[in-house]
């Protein structure tokens, strides 16, 4: 007896929940258009899988301009309330903004550990517009997050085709439909019609962290470094209250001298820094010329993922080798 596919839709909003005031607004419908539910979305874009039972769920719709810890927080209860009830789920798909897609997937990576694949897609033009990606977009996330293939890989990005690792994948373009890649390591694989295919084997997953809800997250900053940057961007996150600045580096991971002076200030104060590169590929290393030994290298994950393991990662230690050994996990 074949064993029944079912999948949950998660709608959070973002462009794919939009629908335009005509077929060529690419730029005003989160203003001029309207947002439909995730049931809304399937019977628009006429997505009714025979192969696929298709339960839905929604957040109430939003810009994910919006979003930040405290949703991550709220997604991931709903997703472990999800698994928790239905021991046959076959996957989940979670419709999202892409301004900040790849950060709510790489948050809901670190912070669930689950076989079950959790898909985020979403799409660069509304519905309703010329040439939408919206439903290619949600059908390919539908294909895998149905696959036994996707068991085990943690959390996944499917856009344009391609699935990506939640850690690896960014988005590269403003508008362009190809709009996400993974510099690093390339998509796992790709979505043909029905068929979804990995070029890779799942990897040994990081185990299961009893991750504790902070009554106030704390603050972490990104500080960019640029020719003749000073530490005056660094003075004013410790003077606001940052438990954790990261340094969009100099690639390979270099910061200016005066911002080195700063984050030496920084760290006598208990601020914990971590060294990221503005280069969108490669592994970023502390180099000694930085001075500071204390620095942790934020490896493969690019600024905005390690001001989120960073954030998550100072709610369960201040220890700088603890976090670290987070790094080394999660990047």
């Amino acid at each position: 007896m074949t064993k029944e596919t079912n999948v949950l839709i998660i709608g959070t909003g973002g462009t794919i929940s939009c629908l335009a005031a005509d077929r060529f607004d690419f730029l005003d419908y989160p203003v001029a258009g309207t947002r439909l539910s995730p049931r809304e979305l399937l019977d628009t874009l006429s997505i009714t899988p025979s192969d696929i039972t298709l339960r839905t769920s929604g957040f109430e719709p939003v810009s994910s301009t919006e979003l930040g810890p405290e949703f991550w927080w709220s997604l991931r209860a709903e997703i472990s309330a999800a698994i928790d009830a239905n021991k046959n789920l076959s996957g989940i798909v979670v419709t999202h903004g892409t301004a900040t897609l790849e950060e709510s997937a790489f948050a809901l990576d670190v912070l669930l550990g689950t076989d079950v694949p959790i898909v985020f897609t979403g799409s660069q033009r509304p519905a309703n517009a010329i040439s939408s990606d919206a439903a290619h977009n949600l059908w390919g996330a539908l294909r895998v997050a149905s696959s036994p293939k996707a068991r085990g890989r943690g959390v996944l990005v499917v856009m344009n085709g391609e699935i990506h690792a939640a850690a690896e994948v960014t988005k590269s373009s403003n508008f362009a439909l190809d709009a996400f890649e993974s510099p690093n390591s390339g998509p796992l694989g790709t979505i043909e019609g029905t068929s979804v295919s990995f070029r890779t084997h799942p990897e040994l997953r990081s185990p299961t962290l009893a991750w504790r809800r902070p009554r106030d997250w704390p603050r972490v900053d990104v500080v960019a470094s640029y020719a003749g940057a000073d530490g005056t961007h660094i003075d004013a996150s410790v003077a606001a209250g940052a438990k954790g600045v990261v340094v969009a580096g100099l690639a390979p991971g270099y910061a200016t001298p005066d911002q080195r002076r700063a984050l030496r200030e920084a760290h006598m104060q208990g601020v914990v820094a971590v060294m990221s590169s503005r280069a969108p590929a490669g592994s970023t290393v502390c180099l000694k010329q930085n001075g500071l030994a204390e620095l942790i290298g934020a490896r493969r994950l690019s600024p905005q993922k390690a001001r989120i393991l960073l954030s998550i990662a100072l709610v369960q230690t201040a220890d700088i080798e603890e976090i670290d050994n987070l790094f080394a996990q999660f990047s």
